[in-house]
């Protein structure tokens, strides 16, 4: 088909970015089935119809004088009103499920048949305008398919960029809660570094207990064991130069 052709060569997919002859209800429950639904970012639509019949054009181009090919042109644009107010009468735009502008784009296949019945009478297109029905051929319909195709490609961007956002603030999160544990951590390690250098200095320092201690080792021949060296926990100077590290980059 012309239309799905159309559609494609424009960059537009099938289930994705429009619907081949879906069914509706309106509301008085009756189903409908528009030839085309083109899907919208935001969850709306636009529909194309392609119901168009153009056989009193084909018998004009067929037409063997020109008394009968002009007799032929009127029953086309005849036709093409008598197709308009169907479509109008259907009112798509109002169909359950359907967010759809209060218009439905009505494609004629054959750019000349389109052509001509706007030149045998000038005020076609605004008759189908007053009832929301947009005529369109090949040509201007084109232009409305590749927007829609560019707001597709807009819309996917937008996905990306809020993906990378929301992911973005994820992994600060996850860091800031990790920096979080770590400092913890740390606090406790500094407190467990305390009590040990308090109990190293209660052990060894100036009034500690080795020294009130060592003179038992010459007093009983028990006394085999070597006291081992305890030293205090001294400060760590690769912790100072990371913090060092880090007040820098904060001030960059």
């Amino acid at each position: 088909m012309q239309l799905e052709r159309a559609l494609q060569s424009a960059g537009l997919v099938e289930d994705e970015h429009y619907t081949a002859q879906a069914h509706f209800k309106n509301e008085e429950g009756k189903r409908n089935y528009p030839d085309f639904i083109l899907n919208l970012p935001d969850e709306k639509h636009l529909i194309i119809d392609s119901k168009m019949s153009l056989n009193a054009y084909q018998s004009a181009v067929s037409a063997e004088d020109e008394i009968e090919r002009q007799a032929f042109l009127r029953e086309h644009i005849k036709a093409l009103r008598n197709h308009i107010d169907d479509l109008s009468r259907k009112d798509y735009s109002n169909l359950i499920g359907v967010r759809s502008p209060n218009f439905v784009l009505m494609f004629i296949a054959v750019e000349p048949a389109y052509i001509e019945a706007l030149k045998m009478d000038p005020s076609l297109f605004g008759y189908g305008y007053d009832k929301n029905v947009i005529m369109v051929s090949h040509t201007t319909l084109m232009p409305i398919l590749r927007t829609v195709a560019n707001l597709w490609r807009v819309e996917r961007g937008n996905a990306e960029a809020r993906e990378i956002s929301e992911k973005a603030g994820d992994i600060y999160n996850q860091i800031c809660l990790l920096a979080e544990r770590l400092a913890k951590v740390g606090n406790s390690l500094s407190t467990v570094s305390s009590h040990y250098n308090s109990a190293v200095t209660a052990l060894v320092g100036q009034q500690g207990l080795m020294g009130k201690v060592e003179r038992f080792k010459d007093l009983s021949a028990k006394a085999m064991k070597t006291m081992p060296d305890v030293e205090p926990l001294y400060h760590d100077f690769e912790v100072e130069r990371l913090l060092a590290h880090q007040e820098n980059s904060e001030e960059e």
